[in-house]
């Protein structure tokens, strides 16, 4: 039977009988978690278990716990997370920026038969911001206090890249280097370079909403620190729904 968790590096008696990783997880998630909060991490027995959405592996979720049982467990706030995000598609916008103009030079001078490796590059960093932005609204929505912060004009933005990226995806296509050039300067400068005003804009008031998201109190003293900010991955909901 499980005597004891580490959370956020903190150590936490558990006074009820735990006897397998999903009660041990059912434990925490309903006496030590407030809304707002999540689970990013589990370690057991140093290893890592995959926990995605909260749903443990059948062949992991009844491994029996003992006393000796080591199980560490990441807590972190829905608002850091998605500032820690928001800080990193605002660097990620920064540097595409810090290039798209030569790239887009060379590129209007280049011939149809010419390969342009430097273009996928930047395909991926424009889809990379796109899922950044798509994860900070699952965040957001996922927060109680989501309500008080407007993401619609990150989103929009978002929205607006994603379009004109098919665009772009098309016109290397069709090796026509000049549209691609057009869409690099007439759309997505001018649109990064608002995501740097409204993303800081949103930090900031997400920010000022942390400390209605703060972790709860426990016996053993544990704190909200920022660990590992959970895998992005690639979603639609913020299309429909900013």
């Amino acid at each position: 039977m499980l005597k004891k968790i580490l959370i956020n590096n903190r150590l936490v008696p558990v006074p009820v009988p735990v006897l397998t990783l999903t009660q041990a997880l059912a434990w925490v998630e309903s006496t030590l978690l407030s809304a707002g909060n999540v689970i990013t991490r589990v370690v057991l027995d140093r290893a890592t278990i995959d926990y995605d959405n909260g749903i443990l592996p059948d062949k992991i979720s009844q491994t029996s716990l003992t006393a000796k049982s080591s199980l560490e467990i990441q807590i972190d706030s829905l608002a850091t997370l998605a500032t820690q995000s928001l800080d990193t598609a605002h660097s990620l916008a920064s540097a595409i920026l810090g290039t798209l103009k030569g790239i887009a030079v060379h590129t209007w001078q280049r011939k149809p038969a010419e390969k342009t490796p430097e273009l996928m590059v930047l395909h991926e960093d424009i889809s990379l911001v796109i899922d950044l932005l798509g994860h900070v609204h699952e965040l957001l929505a996922a927060a109680t206090a989501a309500k008080l912060v407007d993401s619609a004009p990150v989103g929009g933005i978002a929205r607006l890249l994603d379009q004109n990226l098919t665009s772009f995806t098309f016109a290397c296509s069709q090796s026509d280097w000049k549209a691609c050039a057009k869409v690099m300067l007439n759309r997505f400068e001018p649109l990064l370079k608002d995501l740097l005003v409204e993303s800081e804009t949103l930090q900031i008031r997400v920010l000022a909403i942390q400390p209605q998201l703060a972790l709860p109190t426990t016996s053993g003293g544990c704190g909200g620190t920022l660990a590992e900010v959970t895998p992005i991955r690639r979603t639609d909901a913020w299309r429909t729904n900013p």
